[in-house]
């Protein structure tokens, strides 16, 4: 209850936060995830499972400054069923010491098991941008993005013990009942309530111009991250320990040419073909690493390169009516020590490859249907070979 009534008065603070200033638009936005899939034992998979508002408003930060600020306040919700050791119930984590499935004993009191899980997570930021986009000719050159991302979640039983009997159950046996530490699963500890903070630091540096008016582009795009979720930053109150200790670096740089581009009388797109290309390189530090910072695996740092086609149709009824094609080669490499490992003496790397291909249909600019399929061809430590994957999603968004 006391737990319910902090986060009430954090959303609340934030609502009121809002209304503080002029409102200009906000966002209101609602997604069905994973329809292939969904949530086991709960609607079959069609069931929404993922809500969104978010509010936006521009305003003078000083008279001296040649762009207004922006500042974003946005709230989300979401429910699933998640197992603590993977996707597929297999990759466990020794719970007392973070050894990863790949590495070290059996820990069979992990192994298998799943919860269901509702979190909220409210973001806000502050951006201001500077210079002006030399390929453009237009717009600031830099953003720099200040961001508060707070994140309630609640771990609960798995909606199918009314079906299995309470003989499934997770939280009445060990090492979950018990209230012991749980290094592995910091989540996981205590009442399964809880509250993690984090504050990010980011620039976004723009060097593209738009070549279709449909997400296609010609130039060059940067972000820079970095963020801090340290234990003094009330990462260590729900539950009486310290569910979050970390940092995190990140940067991406993504270079896009336009192969072609037809245009309809009307100067909309008739067709486009754009070739992209990105890079990104990400770290974590830190003892502590919540839930949603996670990386495969569990490595602290990763490299990716990217290689992709996209293809996009003409626009139709309105602007912001078109599909496109994409169709991908992706490269991540996985390296460093492993995250939540109270040892600090295991560390790998290992190559993760696909190629994956995604059908985007935009509809009046509230519609959005996603189709992706893929093929990974290299799977790093996972012992099975080769495989085909999909998913799907539908979402709606209105603007007001």
């Amino acid at each position: 209850m006391v737990v319910a009534k902090r986060v009430f008065l954090i959303m609340l603070l934030a609502c009121c936060l809002a209304g503080v200033l002029p409102a200009d638009s906000f966002t209101m936005s609602t997604e069905i995830n994973n329809v292939s899939y969904g949530i086991d034992k709960f609607g079959w998979g069609l069931f929404p499972i993922g809500t969104e508002f978010e509010y936006v408003t521009q305003f003078p930060l000083s008279d001296s400054l040649e762009h207004k600020a922006e500042f974003s306040l946005s709230m989300n919700f979401g429910v699933g069923t998640v197992s603590p050791s993977g996707s597929d119930g297999e990759h466990w984590y020794d719970y007392q010491t973070g050894l990863p499935w790949w590495y070290g004993p059996d820990s069979s009191s992990i192994l298998g098991i799943e919860y269901f899980r509702v979190y909220s997570q409210v973001e806000t930021y502050l951006e201001q941008g500077f210079g002006i986009n030399p390929v453009a000719g237009s717009g600031p050159m830099v953003y720099l993005n200040l961001r508060w991302i707070t994140r309630y979640a609640y771990a609960g039983e798995s909606l199918g013990l009314s079906s299995d009997g309470p003989s499934g159950a997770v939280f009445n046996e060990p090492p979950f009942s018990t209230g012991e530490s749980i290094p592995a699963y910091p989540w996981l500890e205590g009442d399964g309530n809880l509250w993690n903070n984090s504050l990010m630091l980011s620039s976004y540096w723009y060097f593209r111009r738009s070549t279709s008016g449909t997400s296609t582009y010609e130039g060059l795009y940067m972000d820079l991250s970095f963020e801090i979720g340290p234990w003094w930053l009330g990462n260590n109150i729900f539950p009486d320990t310290v569910t979050s200790d970390f940092y995190r670096a990140y940067f991406s740089a993504t270079q896009y040419m336009d192969v072609f581009s037809i245009r309809q009388e009307n100067g909309w797109n008739w067709l486009n073909l754009m070739l992209g290309h990105s890079n990104t390189v990400s770290y974590t530090w830190g003892d502590v690493i919540p839930e949603h910072r996670i990386q495969r695996d569990r490595l602290r740092g990763q490299v990716s390169d990217s290689l992709y086609l996209r293809f996009t149709g003409p626009q139709f009824i309105a602007s912001d009516c078109y599909p496109y094609f994409q169709v991908s080669l992706n490269n991540n490499i996985y390296f460093g020590g492993v995250q939540n490992d109270i040892t600090g003496s295991i560390s790998g790397v290992e190559l993760v490859s696909s190629v994956s291909f995604e059908i985007h249909l935009r509809l009046f600019g509230f519609i959005h249907v996603h189709y992706r399929f893929g093929y990974d061809f290299i799977k790093g430590f996972e012992p099975e070979g080769p495989s085909w994957w999909q998913n799907a999603q539908l979402g709606f968004y209105v603007s007001l």
